[in-house]
């Protein structure tokens, strides 16, 4: 460890607010636990600072001329300075309920939302594109900067004591339990960002309880004895966490250890305020609000549950949002919520008096996707801690709790801000004295928002050497996925064994050794690690073998990696042992280290990555995870050299897939994904030679691409497609052959998932002008040595730029706009119905949310094809096809269309025969198994799941079978 610091920071950065709490060790090898609130100076009116206990976890967007010049100027800007262009806290959250539009909330929520890129300017959500934008990280970093600069001003104003800054103390920030490894990485970014280096992580629910401690220190064994378990159940703004913390005998007294977590849980206060403005909303009958509107209510209810639920209510509580348009009296929309209404939403909603054998519904689709977060199917957070109790029966090591197949709590403590209510606190102690027949003791701590603050702080005394210290490690086992032989293999998220090489509760600092296990590590190619992390699972050890269970054990993402030795060093395998290590900060690190002599490769967890998992490809589900002898691979792998060998007959290219059917003894739709992606490496190694001839070239692009598509969704696919990408650049060997072109582009149409919002900018850049009307400086495209495309090639040139789905909601918008034209004319391009249909979705298969054109344009975009009476049967399927993707409903108020657009284009559907039930799919969230499905055929070249027609448009080269009918 680095210099000791003068202070022990706590930070609780927080979903709803931010606090921090602090120890001046003053110097003390082991300081005493004297434990102090920060008060936090921020504007709370324009221009006009003050400080407060906590922090609001908002930020305001200013526009130009919104405010004052001086409205954004805090204590400690220079006069000389330049005034901050955002705005952090109190005020920040009064303005964004003047102008939702450009505040940034829940950023902590969207840290763990895996559907969108987390370091993308996304936020807010739904926001015009005038409104300048953050990332959630940027956005978290915000608010450690500003806790950073009021600590400064305060601790070290003339910036002369540089010791006492913020940035060089000893800091343990809060993070749910519930967080993956990718959203607890993410936060140690976001405090980078803010400058503070010497950070720790701990949980949210342990941080709590350390609150309890230190507050009990003198009394707490008169509460708890040897043998009980502790409920903390810690519910705030976005997430809800369940921790079970025991008291154990240890040599030098009793202590505590924490021997089981929750799931993650996307369900707190955020859900009861939307719930709220949904009520409020019905009671105003037809009225439809918009994004901004929307924003209004929620803050508005949120405030009427405040009151309404406090412990001296007033009977009724009025909301009232600015209205739009001239039916709207006096310029506002006003309601009124009642305080036995509230009661009855929330507690019998959120918090029912449901059986312990009740239990929430597996998999469905997601309650609420508001501002586009994934929110918790079932509300009822009775279920889910039934659940949780069931779950770790067997982690308490008491007798009583196995045979009961549930913990009995001895005790509960309540934290966050969402369980402030008491009448909340009391509905959950009813509850579980309802389940056990006796009530549960009930801990307090003085402050629910600064408990956790507090707790945290006290942890750093306790790093210190101090105080009492909560066992207990890692919240995860983490876990490989392993093929036959024990050996690792990309074969599919969910692999047949699993290894054990963290197990849970593994505490900080340990180095942990695989032994009795060797392994190969191919260096000089890529390698995939399958991983997979587990709550649950409490008595495997390191180099434990299990089998899959879905029950106990959730995917991550996959460890890729490509180990070199040197620049120029050939594949070679090297005889390894596997080793990790809990790191001090909270994260894990895991590394291959050679038998044979020192060398070592680390193997990171990729973060970045927001594509949903593809596992199965154009609708062959069945085959995910058939692998192939690898003899028979052999033979196919010896097929496609043969193929493009020096000399070889153009006819044996033409032949080659014929001759892979014989070899897979099956037709090419049903190869299995585990042997399409084997024949990557010698279409790999042939690469070179694909341009041997015409069709050689026109073969070799027609397979690498339905080998690799849709380029996502397997492991070592970033590796796979990184490698394809040079060929871009490039171009076709062959420029003047019409057929070679055809293919080359349905080759990238088909891995356009497997490309990085990098590489689909590029590709956009250098291609787009060959379709976009032509504009002076834009001739990039023509270095590919093509004029303007017609025919087949136009067909599939614009299918594969309408598959580019991460680029700029702008960008497609412009793309757009050119096949509405063409969609005017007497004969319309064949490609312009589907390209539209995919550039305006309202539900992107591989895209994050955030690349969704906003609803006006799609509505823009649907109008003029709603009375389209189109007499050719493909022309049909198409139209149909491209409605319904236009108008799926997502839940989410920022991406749907007007509940009247999507009726009428329903109706539309009915008119062009669709059947019913597959109609009322697209107007209700789409489920996430049916997403997976319907992904596959998406980006390949089928029709989805959810509509059935009597013909499919069809606009292959080279024909490919079409999606059975659901």
């Amino acid at each position: 460890m680095s210099e000791r610091s003068r202070f022990l920071v706590g930070i609780d950065l927080g979903t709803t607010n931010c606090a921090l709490a602090y120890v001046d060790t003053k110097g003390k090898e082991r300081p005493s636990a004297d434990l102090k609130v920060f008060e936090i100076p921020q504007l709370v009116a324009p221009g006009e600072s003050a400080p407060r206990s906590m922090l609001p976890s908002f930020l305001y967007l200013p526009g130009t001329l919104e405010l004052p010049p001086e409205a954004a100027r805090l204590p400690w800007t220079p006069p000389e300075g330049p005034i901050p262009s955002r705005i952090v806290g109190e005020f920040a959250r009064i303005q964004g309920a003047r102008v939702p539009s450009r505040l940034v909330g829940s950023a902590k929520s969207w840290l763990c939302h895996a559907g969108v890129d987390r370091e993308d300017p996304i936020l807010p959500w739904g926001a015009p594109s005038e409104v300048p934008k953050v990332s959630p990280v940027e956005a978290s970093a915000e608010y450690l900067r500003h806790l950073r600069d009021a600590w400064n001003a305060r601790f070290d104003p003339h910036a002369q004591d540089t010791t006492a800054r913020l940035e060089h103390q000893e800091i343990v920030l809060t993070v749910p339990a519930s967080f993956d490894e990718a959203a607890r990485e993410l936060t140690l970014k976001a405090a980078r960002a803010a400058g503070l280096e010497r950070v720790v992580l701990l949980e949210e629910p342990q941080a709590a309880f350390y609150c309890w401690i230190v507050s009990h220190q003198e009394g707490w064994q008169r509460q708890l004895r040897a043998g009980e378990v502790v409920l903390v159940i810690d519910v705030g703004g976005g997430t809800t966490d369940f921790s079970l913390i025991t008291v154990v005998e240890t040599p030098e007294g009793p202590g505590f250890r924490r021997v089981a977590v929750g799931d993650h849980l996307m369900l707190g206060g955020d859900n009861i305020d939307l719930a709220l403005a949904h009520h409020v909303e019905q009671g105003w009958g037809h009225v439809r609000l918009d994004a901004d509107q929307w924003s209004a209510l929620r803050a508005a209810c949120r405030t009427a549950k405040e009151k309404l639920l406090a412990d001296d209510p007033p009977e009724s509580w009025p909301v009232t949002i600015a209205g739009r348009g001239s039916k709207v009296i006096g310029g506002s929309l006003q309601g009124r919520l009642c305080r036995e209404e509230v009661v009855r939403l929330v507690v019998d909603g959120y918090f029912p008096l449901t059986p312990r054998d009740e239990l929430p519904e597996r998999g469905g689709r997601s309650a609420l996707v508001e501002f586009g977060l994934p929110y918790v199917a079932d509300p009822a957070l009775s279920r889910h801690l039934a659940a949780f109790l069931k779950r770790h029966a067997h982690d308490t090591k008491r007798d009583e709790d196995r045979d009961r197949g549930m913990v009995r709590p001895d005790a509960v403590l309540f934290n966050g801000g969402a369980l402030t209510p008491a009448i909340l606190r009391e509905r959950l102690g009813e509850l579980l004295a309802s389940w056990f027949d006796q009530p549960c003791r009930v801990l307090t701590n003085d402050s629910l928002d600064l408990a956790v603050a507090l707790g945290a702080a006290y942890r750093g005394v306790v790093r210190r050497g101090g105080g009492i210290r909560i066992g207990g490690g890692t919240a995860r086992g983490i876990y490989l996925g392993l093929a036959s032989g024990e050996t690792t293999s990309p074969t599919g998220s969910n692999p047949a064994t699993w290894m054990c090489v963290v197990p849970r509760d593994a505490q900080e600092g340990d180095e942990i050794a695989i032994k009795g296990r060797d392994f190969e590590l191919v260096v000089g190619r890529p390698v995939a690690f399958p991983l997979a992390g587990s709550t649950v699972r409490a008595g495997d050890k390191p180099g434990d073998l299990l089998p899959h269970d879905p029950d106990t054990l959730s995917p991550l993402p996959p460890l890729t990696s490509l180990m070199k030795v040197g620049r120029k060093a050939k594949a070679e395998t090297v005889r390894v042992s596997l080793g990790a290590r809990v790191t001090e900060i909270g994260t894990v690190e895991l590394w291959c280290r050679s038998r044979d002599d020192d060398r070592r490769w680390d193997l990171q967890i990729q973060i970045r990555s927001a594509n949903r998992v593809v596992s199965s490809v154009d609708g062959v589900a069945q085959s995910d995870h058939v692998v192939l002898e690898k003899a028979v691979l052999d033979q196919a792998a010896r097929a496609v050299r043969d193929a493009f060998a020096p000399h070889s007959d153009p006819d044996a290219a033409s032949r080659l897939v014929k001759r892979l059917e014989e070899i897979f003894e099956s037709p090419r739709d049903q190869w299995p994904i585990s042997a399409l992606r084997s024949l990557w490496d010698p279409l790999r190694e042939v690469m070179d030679r694909r341009g041997l001839t015409p069709r050689h070239e026109g073969r070799w692009c027609n397979l690498a691409g339905f080998a690799l598509r849709p380029g996502t969704g397997f492991p070592l696919d970033e590796a796979r497609v990184k490698a394809l990408w040079p060929l871009f650049h490039q171009g076709p060997k062959h420029p003047k052959d019409q057929t070679v072109w055809n293919e080359w582009w349905v080759m990238w149409r088909r891995v356009a998932a497997g490309l990085n919002r990098r590489q689909q900018d590029e590709f956009h850049r250098k291609v787009a002008p060959l379709v976009l009307p032509a504009k002076p400086g834009a001739a990039g495209a023509r270095k590919l040595g093509r004029a303007k495309p017609e025919g087949q090639e136009a067909v599939e040139l614009w299918r594969c730029l309408a598959s580019l789905e991460r680029l700029a909601p702008s960008q497609k918008e412009t793309l757009g706009e050119v096949l509405i034209r063409d969609l005017a004319r007497p004969k319309p391009g064949p490609a312009s119905l589907w390209a539209l249909g995919r550039l305006g979705a309202r539900n992107l298969v591989a895209g994050p949310a955030n690349a969704v054109v906003p609803p006006t344009v799609a509505a823009h975009w649907l109008a003029p094809l709603l009375n389209r009476e189109p007499t050719d049967p493909r022309d049909c399927a198409a139209l149909a096809l491209t409605i319904a993707w236009l108008i799926q409903f997502t839940g989410d108020r920022a991406r749907d269309l007007e509940p009247d657009l999507r009726d009428r284009g329903r109706a539309a559907l009915e008119r062009l025969g669709c059947a019913p039930e597959l109609i009322d799919a697209v107007q209700r969230p789409p489920h996430d198994d049916i997403d997976r499905t319907r992904a596959a055929a998406v980006l390949g070249d089928s029709l989805p799941i959810g509509l059935r027609l009597t013909h499919a448009a069809e606009f292959e080269s080279e024909p490919e079978p079409e999606e059975p009918p659901s």
